[in-house]
């Protein structure tokens, strides 16, 4: 993400596994740090996820994940 970016409320339709590579993340109430794991279950909801440093970040996730 770039610097400020920020990505929709949205439904996992599986689940979603990330991994930070470099920069700050935040999910809802918690910020990830380079090195940090992250999992989402299937039918969770991140409702707000949003950089103010920008990130880049490993993502495996479903293609049919729900913005709401």
């Amino acid at each position: 993400l770039a610097p400020g970016a920020d990505y929709p409320t949205h439904r996992h339709q599986d689940i979603e596994e990330l991994h930070l590579l470099d920069g700050e993340l935040i999910v809802d109430d918690t910020k990830l740090h380079p090195g940090d794991y992250r999992r989402a279950e299937a039918d969770s909801v991140d409702h707000r996820v949003w950089s103010e440093t920008g990130c880049t970040c490993v993502l495996v996730t479903s293609i049919h994940d729900v913005l709401l």
